[in-house]
């Protein structure tokens, strides 16, 4: 744990950058609400198969700016401010880069991208109506994302928790308006998420117009070295952000070949669940990144692990909760999003083994985000992309033999085996450090002693 003293600045950086992603996700929430009450099962399945490719467009923001603002925040822990503005400039260019094909690869292919991912039906006609809508604003969504990261390195936390709190409330009301007194459906849905992006993106833009903010024409100018560092710190926060829609796409496959349409909507109203649990948890080790990458930084190597071990304690009494109240409100939840009979039951029946790998998540999650803020790309990248490919390998073996239901044990299960690979890994960083530490140490005491002698 951390000291008292330092608590104050991580509650700082965590509390906000939490609330925001929590935030976020109940948004997320009240957008299935509208659609699950106005459009039904159709509506819930089909954003269910589109969202996994917008979750593309987000997760590539993340992973550039989440990249960047470790680079940034390392070369500001260490004494070199202009290094860190000059990250914060590239990395703002490289969003607006990659912003471009893949807002036009969502626009171009929305019919053949949600049929791969498993569309059939009205399912594919409702997906490919909130895609075809929601990719309009592809470009402003990895500006907007990206920026945060960036945002809360310069110590505007609050700054970044209130984009992002103006942004859902303006998805919320646009939400009334195309959906329910519109009646626009899915496509309405997506119409909201534009809108919600132009003003999220209207207050990034006036950050970095801000005098104190301003960046230099030369910040801006690209770096081959940057490119590749920012890139691969950024693969594991972004896989961080796509890899449990990897899962979702994995989860919808398996269960319309065991389900059918029901199984699909019933994992949906889940997905919704488990997305607000998971951004919880994303923005306890999100949150904390700023200080870790300064202790990196600074050489201050047992701070850094003192927040991580915080950071455990708090993502595990998360999961913990997650997990008995989904449990306690397993019959309710599917009411709300106005999910068939049919749906409502396999809710019920898959909601207590599917939350049942929250136990775990707070674990791996927090040690992914601690590799990727120490500089340890390797590491992060391993659990990340490990974590989609125990999921998909366990929901084909689970379900080939136990049916739906081995389908939803497969989450828990993957989660369990990454603890224990997560545990091992923690264990040998540990170790890592300590030789170093032990070799270091060995080195300055040869060297005074053949300074004393000389």
């Amino acid at each position: 744990m951390i000291e008292r003293g330092m608590m104050r600045t991580y509650l700082h950086y965590v509390v906000p950058a939490s609330i925001a992603f929590t935030l976020a996700c109940v948004y997320s929430i009240i957008d299935g609400l509208f659609v699950g009450n106005h459009v039904g099962d159709a509506g819930l399945a089909g954003i269910n198969i589109a969202w996994p490719l917008y979750a593309a467009v987000i997760a590539t923001g993340t992973g550039i700016g989440m990249g960047g603002a470790v680079i940034s925040a390392i070369r500001s822990g260490a004494g070199n401010e202009a290094g860190a503005r000059r990250a914060t400039g590239h990395t703002l260019m490289m969003l607006a880069v990659a912003s471009l094909p893949i807002a036009f690869a969502l626009i171009a292919f929305p019919q053949q991208l949600c049929t791969l991912l498993g569309g059939r039906g009205e399912t594919l006609n409702q997906a490919v109506a909130y895609l075809s809508t929601v990719a309009l604003a592809a470009p402003l969504q990895v500006l907007f994302t990206g920026s945060l990261p960036l945002i809360r390195n310069r110590g505007s936390v609050k700054f970044a928790m209130a984009i992002s709190i103006a942004s859902g409330f303006t998805k919320i009301a646009f939400d009334f308006l195309f959906i329910t007194i519109m009646g626009m459906g899915t496509a309405g849905a997506g119409a909201a998420t534009g809108v919600a992006q132009i003003v999220a993106f209207s207050c990034v833009l006036g950050f970095f117009l801000r005098p104190s903010e301003r960046l230099s024409l030369a910040d801006f100018k690209p770096s081959t070295e940057l490119l590749l560092h920012t890139a691969k710190l950024g693969i594991a926060p972004f896989g961080l952000t796509l890899m449990p829609e990897v899962t979702v796409i994995v989860i919808n496959i398996n269960a319309m070949a065991y389900g059918g349409e029901s199984a699909v909507a019933a994992y949906a109203v889940i997905a919704y669940m488990a997305y607000a649990v998971q951004a919880l948890i994303q923005g306890v080790g999100d949150g904390s990144q700023p200080l870790v990458s300064q202790c990196q930084g600074a050489g201050k190597f047992s701070t850094a692990a003192k927040i991580r071990n915080t950071n455990f304690i708090v993502a595990i009494a998360i999961g913990l909760v997650s997990f008995l109240v989904l449990v306690a409100l397993r019959d309710q939840i599917p009411l709300w999003f106005g999910a068939s009979a049919a749906a409502a039951q396999m809710v019920s029946f898959a909601l207590p083994l599917i939350a049942f790998a929250y136990l775990f998540f707070g674990f791996t999650h927090v040690t992914m985000a601690f590799f990727y803020a120490t500089d340890n790309a390797q590491g992060s990248s391993v659990l990340v992309y490990g974590e989609a490919v125990l999921v998909a390998v366990l929901a084909v073996a689970m379900g080939s033999t136990l049916g739906l239901t081995g389908v939803w044990c497969a989450i828990a299960s993957a989660q369990l085996i990454l603890s224990g690979i997560a545990l091992c890994m923690l264990h040998r960083n540990a170790v890592k450090r300590g030789l170093a530490k032990q070799f270091s140490l060995r080195a300055r005491t040869h060297h005074a002693r053949r300074a004393h002698l000389a």
